[in-house]
């Protein structure tokens, strides 16, 4: 009878104080709102002093709680994350009794407690509280860092994806992982760095074994690459340190995509933003957006020297090369070095590109498609040694590096 007398009284006074919200005007409602706040701040403080002292007296023990986290939920009822944080909350307030004023009055709310709370000193209390005062979770976030720095990350890339299964053949390996992102150059058996050690005897000896060796290796490749291979696009591990500018601009760009793209990611915004960055990169180097002039436009005769060729000094060039001329080099180059060996191997670099007039510039060389390739800066230099000599193109080096230091 007293329990469901009890029960009765509760749901009578909560439709009261319903009935009672209701009929608030908008500035009552929004002063007893903050009334509330402030009460409850003010009974948050006073719930942690009297935890605190709960557990300094040991008392919990008498209530058949071994701890104090034990006696909030089996005593006083709170879920288990509610009593840890406030076990935790408790035990700073009773080191800090500072808190307890931060809290009282609002500066401070209980997770912000949290997480200052392990970096705390006597010594940085003062300090800390007045840069804490009213802040946000993640303001209070940058300010753990700043009183606890994390190291920097190395910057890597790394590939994701399921470990090699070493008991099934058909498996992808790292080798064959690595073949395919970096094309291996295949040698002539002559050309192998074994062979630049071994004699002849040697090499005949072990013929017959090195085409075993050869055939089992050809083999278990063979049937490596016809298993299952991985499904969809790549995926890597990215990680670097970043700083303040960079999480700012990753907030505007959520911020500004946010209609099109409500739940964007980091991953999606990054490759959007190395996206339109790669382009306008290409833009700079190969004019890639830069509309190709019609086949048909004439070309403007220019008187010739006796060897046939204008001189580009006669003609008033400059080294500029035009962009339709930048872009369809690049293009037919596929933006990589064009050196080829004597092996008739292909350089793969595809770095620090440059353009190398075949029939060198300053010997009447034109900007014409025919005339321009894409060189790295090592090949590149190399031919400006064969065209020009090596010491030339030496000294012409140091005197671009010296500094200027004349009189006058």
């Amino acid at each position: 009878m007293h329990s469901s007398t009890s029960t009765a009284l509760s749901i009578a006074s909560a439709r009261s104080i319903a009935l009672s919200v209701e009929h608030l005007s908008d500035a009552d409602l929004l002063t007893g709102t903050r009334r509330i706040v402030g009460r409850s701040n003010q009974l948050l403080a006073e719930l942690l002093a009297h935890l605190a002292e709960v557990e300094a007296r040991g008392i919990h023990r008498s209530r058949a709680c071994s701890s104090l986290y034990a006696y909030c939920i089996y005593e006083l009822r709170f879920s288990e994350d509610e009593a840890f944080r406030r076990v935790a909350a408790a035990r700073l307030v009773r080191r800090f009794s500072a808190l307890l004023d931060a809290l009282a009055s609002g500066e401070l709310h209980l997770t912000g407690l949290l997480l200052l709370g392990p970096h705390l000193t006597e010594q940085n209390l003062v300090e800390v509280l007045a840069r804490a005062k009213h802040r946000t979770k993640r303001e209070l976030t940058k300010l753990v860092r700043i009183l606890d720095p994390l190291p920097v990350v190395p910057a890597r890339i790394e590939p994701l994806g399921p470990a090699p299964a070493r008991l099934v053949p058909s498996a992808p390996t790292w080798e064959e992982f690595m073949q395919a992102a970096c094309p291996v150059r295949e040698l002539a058996e002559g050309d192998r760095p074994r062979a630049w050690v071994a004699t002849e005897n040697d090499l005949a000896h072990t013929e017959g074994g090195r085409e075993q060796a050869d055939a089992g290796t050809s083999v278990s490749t063979e049937s490596a690459v016809e298993g299952p291979r991985f499904a969809g696009p790549e995926r890597y591990k990215v990680q670097f340190t970043a700083t303040d500018e960079y999480v700012r601009l990753v907030e505007e760009a959520k911020a500004l995509l946010s209609h099109a793209v409500p739940n964007a990611t980091l991953d999606d915004l990054q490759l959007r933003a190395m996206r339109v960055f790669v382009a306008e990169l290409k833009k700079r180097k190969y004019a890639a957006n830069v509309p190709a002039m019609p086949a048909s436009t004439p070309r403007e005769e220019h008187p010739r020297s006796p060897e046939g060729r204008e001189h580009p000094r006669q003609r008033g060039y400059t080294r500029h090369i035009p962009a339709s001329v930048r872009r369809a080099v690049a293009t037919r180059d596929e933006e990589r070095c064009t050196y080829v060996d004597n092996a008739g191997r292909r350089c793969a670099e595809t770095r620090c590109l440059e353009f190398h007039h075949l029939t060198p510039f300053a010997r009447g060389g034109e900007h014409t498609p025919s005339n321009l390739a894409l060189r790295c800066r090592a090949h590149n230099a190399m031919a400006a040694e064969d065209d020009f000599g090596r010491e030339r193109m030496e000294r012409k080096k140091t005197a671009t590096h010296e500094p200027f230091n004349r009189q006058g």
